[in-house]
């Protein structure tokens, strides 16, 4: 493996010294160089004098960083959120931000790829660049907000680039059956841990079915934000690594979080986005001589369909506002009280009037989405392969998962439960699973299963178990009935 490079390798007090307002100063690096390092202890350090405000797209960030500037006793930069800004402004209390003479955009493709999230960044974004003062863009995923900055607004960039190895995937893998991922996380070794990154509901679905597993997704998930351990969000912002082996999550670890545990060596990856894919293989930070495996869902068909879909729908409403104007969205769409996560409301206080604002840097991401989703469906067997290695600037030789691994079976998991007390919550859990593997019935039919359903199952379905039940003789459940499987 090759020496990497780092910020601080290509910018130094001399860079520093020429920077001015007039441009903007982006910082284009893969994760895992030192761009908060060089903001942190090179820039605060050298302008101790200065006022520096950082803004980070994730809580978790802040809170992070804040306990690493707290531990070094850095006094002159201040951490905030994206959205903590967004909402200071339309609540009129931004003045108190005012004065910094740095602003720091770190995962600056947050203003483009992930204001679907946060539907007033551009009032961010415009706030940010209304300021008289150097402003540094930092992302490891510029292919969105560079070109915004240069082309759709024609500003002035200094442009600092670091490029891409990706020399530590020790094997780059694409799958297609869920099951294959099963079997590989069910039989991993005890001293390799692995992330899991998909949608809430397959990340918390598979977190069930897993031994040593925590879920974790934002608390802005109504529906899954129940199950969400925040236990381990606190232990990563302190610790920088999980307890258990597996951790299953989503889009909100895929920025910024730094897990620098040697022993995670599995990173997989279903998501259909480019650029998060790119920024969830970023989150493990890698260490000297490491090495890791990738696997990443291959989207095809159906699934990039989906997506471009999803996009057409959400640019149609802002396309009418935008060509035709507010009274023929109206006309048009007299049903509809709310126009998609691209218009937002503007609220003139005075008159109480209410105006439709389209969020431009929105709008320009999904434009660009459209372009690159109708270019990889001209290909639906390889073309969303073809545009992540592209998008990574890799020639990566990459191998199908189930060309090596069977997919799990329920004898697998069966086999992994013999002589297993299970207790009232177990129970639950397990004729969930039993009725999903066999059945694909909903979890509201689990109530009425009991021994001797659950064994004319296994008999039905030529399964050579059988469950029974006992009664604990001592411990914390002493005298609670258990199940617990055998092996005929």
């Amino acid at each position: 493996m090759c020496k990497q490079q780092y910020i601080s390798d290509i910018i130094n007090i001399d860079d520093i010294n020429t920077w001015n307002s007039e441009e903007i100063i982006f910082i284009e690096a893969p994760t895992g160089r030192g761009k908060s390092h060089f903001i942190k202890y090179i820039l605060s350090e050298y302008n101790k004098s200065k006022k520096i405000l950082m803004l980070v797209n994730r809580t978790i960030i802040k809170n992070q960083s804040g306990k690493e500037l707290l531990r070094e006793d850095t006094d002159n930069i201040t951490i905030t959120t994206y959205q903590n800004i967004a909402n200071k402004i339309i609540h009129k209390e931004i003045v108190e931000f005012g004065g910094y003479d740095y602003i720091i955009c770190d995962e600056a493709h947050h203003f483009c790829e992930e204001s679907e999230f946060c539907h007033e960044g551009d009032e961010c974004f415009n706030w940010v660049m209304n300021q008289e003062c150097i402003k540094i863009f930092m992302t490891a995923t510029a292919n969105f907000i560079k070109p915004y900055l240069q082309y759709e607004l024609n500003l002035k960039l200094k442009h600092y680039y670091i490029s891409n190895t990706y020399d530590f995937i020790e094997q780059l893998y694409f799958y297609e059956d869920d099951n294959v991922i099963k079997k590989l996380l069910t039989d991993l070794p005890p001293n390799e841990k692995a992330i899991y990154f998909a949608s809430a509901k397959k990340a918390h679905e598979l977190s069930d079915l897993l031994d040593s597993c925590v879920f974790y997704c934002s608390k802005n998930n109504y529906t899954y934000s129940q199950y969400s351990d925040l236990k381990v969000c606190e232990y990563i912002e302190d610790n920088e690594k999980f307890e258990e082996q597996i951790l299953c999550t989503t889009k909100v670890m895929d920025c910024g979080v730094n897990i620098k545990d040697v022993q995670v060596k599995h990173l997989i990856i279903d998501i259909a986005d480019i650029t998060s894919v790119i920024q969830c293989i970023g989150r493990k930070r890698i260490q000297v001589n490491e090495r890791i495996k990738i696997y990443i869902k291959d989207k095809k068909g159906n699934a990039i369909a989906r997506k471009l879909e999803s996009i057409k729908s959400k640019l149609y409403y802002a396309n009418v506002l935008k060509k035709y104007g507010l009274i023929k969205l109206i006309e048009e769409n007299a049903h509809k009280n709310t126009y998609g996560n691209l218009i937002y409301d503007i609220i003139n206080l005075s008159t109480l009037q209410i105006d439709k604002k389209i969020n431009d840097l929105m709008y320009y991401t999904y434009s660009k989405n459209e372009e690159i989703y109708n270019e990889i469906m001209q290909d639906t067997k390889n073309g969303f392969k073809l545009k992540l290695l592209k998008r990574m600037c890799i020639d990566l030789d990459y191998k199908y998962l189930e060309d090596e691994l069977d997919a799990l079976t329920l004898e697998d998991i069966l086999n992994k439960s013999v002589g297993i007390k299970m207790f009232k919550e177990e129970q639950r859990n397990f004729k969930e699973l039993l009725l999903k593997q066999l059945l694909n019935a909903p979890k509201s039919n689990h109530g009425s299963i009991g021994l001797k359903t659950i064994n004319a199952l296994f008999d039905e379905n030529h399964l050579n178990y059988i469950m029974n039940s006992k009664r604990e003789k001592s411990g914390e459940f002493r005298d609670k009935i258990y199940w617990v499987i055998s092996k005929l």
